[in-house]
């Protein structure tokens, strides 16, 4: 294999899209990077902690650089967060922890809910501006009970992480997850909507085929995009 250990993707000059390299780690998931004017999200760490097969940091680091210029770079937090708490989405937050610029969300319930400052779990609907840049934040559980998806008004990108994506929907309360899924619907009902972008892709082109479990080569995959 010789893909980079992480693919990047500039879906605009202001949002990036990132994947793990199957051949690291057979969950390949994607990782989300917004640049606001005050502050840049990362949503996920990806399924590996290691520094040296794996280098989030060292990669968002650079992107950041790239964005904003070295001279300012310090002037901006770089937040980290997740969609949820599985260990294929945060497995990489031991390279963030205790840097510089740079703070890192809990994964339980009350560590989300403190942070984004939301008072009605999983009611209630907030803001998270990175400094010119609105997001909304959407409690989503279902598929686990910290899961978010985010919406960002600038791409009209709707991020699901594992609630939503081209493959095997795995459900942890199938009763929070109907109401997740119709709450958000009820949600975006009056926005415009881009992409939804989940956090794997596990089917194929063709309809109703996916890929064997640890699969680490998918020729002829789906599209990331969905629908809504």
């Amino acid at each position: 294999n010789t893909d980079p250990a992480i693919q990047i993707h500039n879906y605009n000059a202001n949002l990036i899209i990132m994947r793990q390299n199957k051949c690291i780690h057979y969950e390949a998931p994607f990782m989300y990077l917004i640049f606001g004017s005050e502050k840049a999200l990362l949503i996920d760490t990806g399924a590996t902690e290691s520094p040296s097969k794996f280098p989030l940091r060292a990669t968002v680091e650079q992107l950041l650089v790239d964005h904003y210029g070295a001279g300012q770079r310090a002037n901006i937090e770089l937040v980290v967060a997740h969609s949820h708490a599985h260990g294929d989405h945060i497995a990489g937050d031991g390279q963030f922890r205790g840097r510089s610029y740079t703070t890192l969300v809990g994964t339980g319930v009350s560590a989300v809910k403190k942070f984004f400052g939301i008072q009605s779990w999983p009611a209630q609907e907030v803001s998270y501006d990175l400094g010119g840049r609105i997001l909304q934040i959407v409690p989503l559980p279902g598929h686990e009970a910290s899961h978010i998806a985010v919406y960002d008004q600038q791409t009209g990108l709707l991020l699901t992480g594992d609630a939503l994506y081209p493959g095997r929907l795995y459900i942890d309360d199938w009763t929070a997850y109907r109401s997740s899924v119709a709450r958000l619907v009820a949600f975006m009902q009056d926005k415009a909507v881009s992409h939804v972008l989940g956090a794997h892709i596990e089917l194929s082109s063709t309809p109703g085929v996916d890929y064997p479990i640890g699969s680490t080569f998918h020729p002829n995959e789906h599209d990331l995009p969905l629908t809504f």
